[in-house]
């Protein structure tokens, strides 16, 4: 599991300009491959379904609709996701591998099946005066995917990166290959493309744990077993991506701002495409991220906590101690440097980007503040991914709930002050949730060894 930390040194370790380069393209294609190629599918099957559809209003409805499938999916298992890594984590480390398959089954199972209840409740009332067929491949995406979230976070969780993103690959590569034939039948066509695309990756993702993790035993529950539960961390896991699409929900559901695309379905244009160009421009600081978390955070951490149980000298322990506070604050402001100096070039050549992909200019000052959001949200996640190594629960769950409640309220307050004012929630929001978790960080960081030693 500690594979790719040992990848990243041994590239790194040549001292060269290219291994630099090398490392970092690596860590970029673990860290956003499966992001953008989703994005990037999604984007191709609309390009098809423009050219081969005379209904245009088809394509749009598609990828409303796979827009609110991966919003509300991500929302429902947000609650499972970090309270099942983290049992999966204590599971993994006193070495009983044979629990991991079927607890794996029983979290994906247990999504699955209330997911598909709780959006069959919600097809029956929303879809009701909608074509059959469309309600029922929007009620199996939202199944699949809820599987395919719980299966992606546990193999995230085991740092087996590089298999996510060949069965991403695999899974979208399909779906694409399927629009291609199926966009002749409209919405439905694209729907069944994106649902069959859906299943492979869950299947490809599913199968490997499968394969992995062998056990005697097929299901199981063991991670609600209230003693291994960890309510802070299932509130963590919803606020948190409550809170990354609370702006975005806002203003699709005010009619000031959005218009209704798909039944209830709604979207925001004026808001839509500078947020989603905004999020694109995010790759290098993941990869930066990604690099100086697997490649020497994590390698600086397992010393000091080797330490730690083995019993070293004071002296020693004090020594490992600073190289932690060193490793995570470098982490942090190498991070922010790589992803400013990526939104510098952006910022430079945006009239041309947009020029180039026919968008208008009227979206660029809405774009570079948005682009600013999602340079905060990179350390946000930089600070809460230290929190979690830290095992810090309460502070991720502080942080996360704050960003929640204030771009929900700043988002709301925003549109009510007029256009001008457009993104300022999302950016307030983390502004004082980032600042929030570094001072909470920096405090356990200056008290480690305390905290470590007198405090568990």
């Amino acid at each position: 599991m500690a594979g790719i930390g040992f990848e990243l040194r041994s590239i790194l370790r040549e001292r060269r300009l290219t291994s630099i380069v090398a490392a970092f393209g690596y860590s970029a294609m673990l860290s956003s491959g499966p992001y953008f190629v989703s994005i990037l599918s999604i984007i191709f099957a609309g390009w098809l379904a423009y050219t081969f559809v005379e209904d245009k209003v088809l394509v749009r409805q598609f990828q409303v609709s796979v827009t609110y499938l991966i919003a509300f999916s991500l929302i429902y298992t947000g609650a499972s996701q970090l309270m099942f890594t983290r049992y999966i984590s204590d599971v993994v480390f006193v070495k009983e591998y044979q629990r991991v398959l079927p607890n794996f089954t029983g979290v994906v199972v247990l999504n699955m099946v209330s997911g598909f209840l709780v959006c069959l409740a919600f097809v029956l009332y929303a879809f009701r005066d909608m074509d059959f067929l469309y309600a029922v491949l929007f009620l199996f995406s939202f199944t699949t995917l809820c599987g395919v979230w719980m299966t992606n976070i546990l193999l995230t969780s085991l740092k087996s990166y590089k298999y996510i993103v060949c069965s991403f690959v695999a899974g979208y590569g399909v779906f694409i290959g399927l629009s291609y034939l199926l966009v002749k039948y409209g919405l439905n066509g694209l729907m069944l493309s994106f649902l069959t695309g859906q299943a492979v990756v869950f299947s490809l993702l599913a199968g490997y744990i499968v394969y992995s993790f062998r056990s005697e035993m097929l299901l199981e529950f063991d991670f609600t077993d209230a003693r291994k539960t960890y309510p802070s961390l299932i509130l963590t896991g919803l606020f948190y991506n409550m809170g990354v699409w609370a702006d975005k929900f806002v203003f699709w559901f005010n009619e000031a701002t959005s218009q209704a695309v798909v039944g209830p379905l709604r979207a925001s244009v004026l808001y839509d495409i500078p947020v989603f160009l905004a999020y694109l421009t995010i790759a290098p600081g993941m990869a930066s991220l990604f690099l100086k978390l697997e490649g020497e955070f994590a390698e600086v951490y397992d010393r000091y906590y080797k330490a730690v149980r083995e019993g070293a000298t004071l002296d020693k322990l004090y020594d490992l101690g600073d190289e932690v506070v060193d490793s995570a604050r470098t982490l942090v402001l190498d991070v922010m440097r790589i992803q400013a100096i990526g939104l510098i070039f952006v910022f430079l050549f945006e009239v041309l980007i947009f020029r180039f992909f026919g968008l208008s200019l009227l979206y660029i000052p809405l774009f570079n503040l948005l682009s600013i959001g999602t340079f905060l949200q990179l350390l946000f996640i930089s600070i809460l991914s230290l929190a979690f190594y830290f095992d810090r629960r309460k502070e991720a769950l502080a942080v996360t709930s704050v960003f929640f409640i204030l771009n929900l309220s700043l988002s709301q307050l925003s549109i009510l002050l007029g256009p001008y004012y457009y993104g300022y929630g999302f950016v307030i929001s983390l502004i004082v949730a980032s600042i929030m978790g570094i001072v909470l960080l920096r405090r356990f960081l200056y008290e480690i060894h305390y905290q470590t030693f007198m405090l568990r």
